[in-house]
């Protein structure tokens, strides 16, 4: 029997056993015990990454799922929520337009039948207005606006009308005023009445109902009601060009003054941060322009300085014709009626010219958009024949695009549907540039 088969049989006597064959029992044993756990340890690794492996899958399949459920919620809402806001917008301006049509009439019926009411008809509108406006600018971050001067004046005439009826140098001050820069910025900042919008609604009226007031206390009212109720005016019996300039300007240095104080100065960093007012509107507006360029290429603080002597400029010039108006029934009845003429147009050339125009296009990327030719034929009389169901809101946000206004134009309802959210679209924007100008 050899020395190996010794080794392996048990009845092997130790003694008969060689170091060779103890050492190649042990490091078989090594061996086997390096497979074994090498083994394990591949397996742990495979089996590991194999549980890694359907992790990532899972977790990933979860979160693609869960971010189309997201998504399509969020998309969901997002149309309901507009869908809703613009059936409520445009209820609420149905109304608007209502209310400034009776308007326009109630006016009428006052200054014609019961001038003696007019200055309460005017009261009353600023009570209510002038709340909304301040909640609706503040939300819009445009509050700073609140403190131009034609905020200003149509409070000079408040206090005059309630306060100190009796004050000649008010009166004239207020009157000078009014139909100066007041009544001029329908004109040269192109305010329009645009009877669905309450905030131009309340923008016309700012400009044109205080020249309206003045000129009823002037010429509608009998002298002795007006010698009881308004002596001021009574005991004015002519302007004088110079001592209306005198007085105006002085109310002008005041307001002026609180204006850089309240705005220039302590709201500074606001202003810096973003928040507009009248001067950095004009000089955003007008940077491209000869006035412009030369305003805004002063040193500081020359450019606060250059506005400020413009703005007085502006207001002495349209203050020259005060004394006319002031003389002359006719010739004051045709100044006031020619601004609310003005106002009319700019909201007849918003109505047609604006949103006309961006109707069709919105309508006619929508159809491009569907590859409907069939509906394409028909664009052109979109406008007229849905002109019922626009919906025309006064927002500040971006433009709605066409692809998420409805998914087809062809379904039936959906121009109408179309005409709502294309109005929405419109608006945007704009309030600021046409409103805004009340300097």
């Amino acid at each position: 029997m050899s020395e190996s088969s010794a080794a392996n049989s048990p009845e092997v006597p130790l003694d008969r056993l060689s170091i060779l064959d103890v050492l190649e029992n042990l490091a078989l044993s090594t061996r086997i015990n390096q497979i074994n756990h090498t083994v394990r340890r591949k397996g742990g690794e495979i089996k590991g990454m194999a549980l890694r492996q359907r992790d990532r899958v899972l977790r990933g399949r979860e979160e693609d799922i869960d971010r189309l459920k997201r998504r399509f919620l969020t998309s969901l809402s997002r149309f309901e929520a507009k869908w809703e806001d613009a059936q409520v917008v445009s209820q609420r301006e149905k109304l608007a337009f209502a209310f400034g049509l009776g308007n326009v009439f109630a006016s009428g019926l006052l200054l014609g039948a019961h001038p003696e009411w007019f200055h309460v008809w005017y009261s009353v509108q600023m009570c209510y207005l002038m709340p909304i406006r301040v909640y609706s600018y503040r939300k819009r971050a445009y509050q700073y606006f609140l403190a131009d001067l034609c905020y200003f004046v149509n409070i000079l005439l408040l206090a005059w009308l309630w306060v100190f009826p009796g004050s000649r140098m008010l009166f004239l001050s207020t009157y000078c005023l009014a139909y100066g820069t007041l009544a001029w910025a329908v004109i040269t900042w192109r305010n329009s009445l645009v009877l669905h919008s309450i905030e131009k609604t309340t923008s016309a009226i700012i400009h044109v109902l205080p020249p309206v007031v003045l000129h009823c206390i002037r010429f509608r009212l009998d002298d002795d009601y007006k010698f009881v109720r308004f002596r001021g005016a009574a005991e004015l019996k002519s302007l004088s060009l110079w001592e209306g300039m005198f007085w105006a300007s002085l109310w002008y240095a005041i307001w002026q003054t609180l204006y850089h104080i309240f705005i220039t100065i302590r709201r500074k960093e606001k202003i810096k941060a973003g928040y507009l007012t009248s001067f950095e509107w004009l000089r955003r507006s007008y940077k491209d322009t000869k006035l412009g360029l030369f305003v805004n290429g002063l040193p500081e603080p020359f450019p606060v300085l250059a506005f400020t002597m413009i703005q007085f400029g502006y207001q002495m010039l349209t203050m020259i014709p005060c004394p006319i108006w002031y003389h002359s029934k006719y010739l004051s009845a045709t100044f006031v009626f020619t601004i609310f003429m003005v106002a009319s147009y700019n909201g007849a050339t918003y109505y047609i010219d604006v949103f006309g125009k961006r109707f069709q296009k919105e309508l006619g990327k929508l159809q491009s958009d569907n590859g409907n030719g069939e509906d394409k034929a028909d664009v052109s009389g979109a406008p007229d024949e849905d002109v019922d169901a626009m919906d025309l809101t006064d927002d500040k946000e971006n433009d709605i695009p066409p692809s998420t206004l409805m998914p087809t134009a062809s379904a039936p309802g959906n121009i109408e549907k179309v005409a709502i959210k294309t109005g929405n679209a419109i608006n945007k924007g704009q309030d600021h540039v046409e409103e805004k100008k009340d300097i």
